[in-house]
């Protein structure tokens, strides 16, 4: 801590100190509820409140900041926070002088909760320092350093003793370093401590080592050489589409009634695939993808995609009649320059601007077979209405195309639910449920890739990932990334199912850069571009070149989206809280000089910690959904920014912000 003399800390205040500083603002109930888990609600607040008192009478200042929601004063310096800026930035060798376990050896075993959090939090930073220590043994390696290099797998082995590539790393090192026998006597505590605490032996790439090692056959990389393989295409998308008879005589079934066809399934399982390619045979179609993020911003989904449209046809906004361009300007304010559009007054109005937006996307999809809206639990519900009152009004005309949805199962919200209900009660639409492959088309996958060693592994894969074709191709990047595709089933692999443990292994292969540009591409969401990760990071965006064509040779980014959103939450996980929220700030500054979205604005600094900030774009964010008479929208965001000051004690101006809020 940043305290003129050592102070030694009482074990609870050093647990609060510690929570705050890589969790952030956190509501003193849930600080209370950890700590004295067994005491009542008034105890355990009670606690909280002589807890702090004496922090500040014990080191004469405000450490700890806040009302009902506590966060660390910007004046509080901790080793953790600064080892996960080490790593973030890059500075490996200063992540690894710092050293220490997270709260030592305090003993919270009367807290079980609290307990289970720092165990959580130390096998994070723990991570942390192992992929420090990986990536400085790599970058000298590759430099020619190999006394460099050695000295950071010895570093690694330390901090990992349980693991298998850090015995073969180290192993590999020593012998080029000319120590033979240490590298074969490496082999030999690697082979005991797998027996004593596996019960297993070697995996095949170690042994293959020993062989190379004895035959005197290792090579050192190349200076510069990439560190991981290039994955063939195949493995991202295959090349057919299999184990879908059932469902596709489903589809076809719905496209003759030409009715609205919604497509339910786990994560992975293929429904955008399934829907690609129908359509696909149908004529010509067109995707709305619906993005994280979108949610926040009402039409975001609607716009973005008009937009797209738009600048690949100029004809069709230039075709518009008045008063559908003046309609549209309250979502495209570039459609009416300088003339302000008032907020709708009544229902008439309301009416009116509906049919003018779906007037223009009948006009964008006009001549298509179909219409694919992606991942549709991201989707923000204004364009979702919109998009169902488009259909009801043409669809008995024809005059539409075929609308594919494709959603998580069980994660459609409550108003897409309500329309699709609706829907499929007036016999427009329909729902198919997608599983997962079945073992013989596990088998017919495999058989369509590229990869002849892959097709003797369809038991295994079947079993591993329960037949879903995303954690399949997941899982065969692994292999081959691992080098063990060619020698067969390995012995450990995370638990079934667990896909994102093998992305998460994909991140630790690649450059800090490139990782720092995946994270923010993973918070900044659909306002995400190369100019703003530049300003974020405080890099040129000319820099980004070779991370991006590593982000991509990786199956992480294709262009500037994420290839799934799996992959985009394995992304956001890998980035300790603290960082995060930084990230968050820095975004929610930048994305306020662009002049974006209020609501996104808002959601950045709530992630970042900074509630207060986030009140004057929630009050925004509210008064467009008034404007486009959405009332419990905008009930909801006056509601949340009266909340959060009301936790910062401004009751008055939180009452006078309740008052505000419509009635629904």
């Amino acid at each position: 801590m940043g305290l003129a003399e050592p102070l030694e800390l009482q074990r609870r205040v050093a647990a609060v100190l510690a929570y705050l500083a890589l969790e952030g603002p956190t509501p003193k109930y849930r600080l209370a509820g950890l700590l004295w888990p067994g005491s009542g609600e008034d105890t355990a607040r009670n606690n909280m409140r002589q807890l702090l008192r004496r922090l500040r009478v014990a080191t004469g200042a405000d450490l700890v900041l806040g009302g009902d929601v506590v966060s660390l004063s910007e004046r509080v310096s901790t080793d953790a926070v600064e080892l996960e800026s080490h790593v973030f930035a890059g500075r490996h060798s200063r992540a690894l002088a710092l050293a220490g376990s997270l709260l030592g050896t305090l003993d919270f075993d009367d807290c079980p909760d609290f307990e289970a959090w720092v165990l959580r939090a130390r096998e994070q930073l723990e991570a942390l320092r192992c992929r420090a220590a990986r990536t400085e043994a790599d970058t000298r390696e590759q430099q020619g350093n190999l006394a460099g290099a050695l000295h950071f797998a010895e570093r690694l082995l330390v901090l990992d003793p349980l693991s298998e590539e850090a015995y073969r790393r180290l192993m590999r090192l020593l012998y080029l370093s000319g120590d033979r026998m240490a590298a074969l006597n490496l082999f030999e505590r690697c082979r005991k401590m797998l027996f004593e605490e596996y019960g297993a032996t070697p995996h095949p790439d170690t042994l293959a080592l020993v062989r190379d090692i004895e035959r005197g056959q290792v090579r050192p990389r190349a200076p510069g050489s990439p560190t991981s393989r290039t994955l063939p295409l195949s493995v991202l998308r295959p090349p057919v589409l299999v184990g879908r008879a059932w469902e596709w005589a489903q589809l076809e079934a719905a496209w003759e009634s030409r009715q609205l066809i919604l497509l339910l399934a786990e994560p992975g399982v293929g429904k955008t695939r399934l829907a690609h390619d129908f359509a696909a045979s149908k004529g010509r179609y067109t995707v709305f993808a619906a993005r994280p993020g979108d949610v926040d911003v009402p039409y975001s989904l609607f716009v973005r995609n008009i937009r797209e449209i738009f600048s690949e046809r100029p004809e069709i906004p230039q075709g518009l009649e008045p008063w559908i361009r003046r309609e549209l300007a309250r979502l495209m304010p570039e459609l009416a320059p300088g003339e302000e559009v008032p907020p709708m007054r009544n229902e008439g109005e309301r009416v009116r601007c509906l049919d003018a937006y779906s007037e223009v996307l009948r006009r964008c999809t006009e001549g298509l077979a179909c219409f694919i809206t992606d991942d549709v639990q991201f989707a923000d519900s204004a364009s979702l209405e919109m998009g169902a009152y488009a259909y009801a009004r043409f669809h008995t005309a024809g005059t539409f195309p075929v609308i594919i949805d494709c959603c998580r199962r069980g994660e459609l919200n409550g108003e897409a639910q309500v329309i699709h209900q609706r829907l499929e009660a007036s016999g427009l639409a329909v729902t198919l449920n997608l599983e997962p492959l079945s073992p013989d088309a596990v088998g017919e996958l495999l058989s369509s890739l590229d990869l002849p060693d892959a097709v003797s592994l369809s038991k295994e894969l079947t079993r591993y990932t329960g037949g879903n074709p995303l954690f399949i191709t997941e899982t065969l990047k692994h292999l081959m990334e691992s080098g063990s595709l060619e020698r067969g089933w390995p012995e450990r692999l995370p638990p079934p199912g667990r896909v994102r443990q093998l992305i998460q292994q994909r991140l630790e292969r690649l450059s800090p850069l490139a990782l720092q540009l995946a994270q923010v591409a993973a918070l900044a969401l659909m306002e995400f571009n190369l100019e703003l990760a530049g300003e974020v990071l405080e890099v040129s965006p000319l820099s980004f070149a070779q991370p991006l064509r590593e982000l991509e040779a990786a199956q992480i980014l294709r262009g500037e989206r994420f290839t799934h959103d799996l992959v985009l939450e394995a992304v956001r996980s890998s980035l300790p809280a603290a960082l995060g929220a930084l990230l968050h700030r820095r975004l929610a500054h930048q994305l306020e000089l662009r002049r974006a979205a209020p609501g996104v604005i808002a959601q950045h600094w709530l992630d970042g910690g900074e509630p207060r900030r986030a009140v004057p774009f929630l009050l925004a964010a509210a008064q467009v959904e008034e404007s486009h008479l959405r009332r419990a929208e905008a009930a909801t965001n006056y509601g949340r920014a009266a909340a959060i000051l009301e936790s910062l004690g401004e009751v008055e101006e939180a009452a006078r912000l309740r008052s505000r809020s419509p009635s629904v």
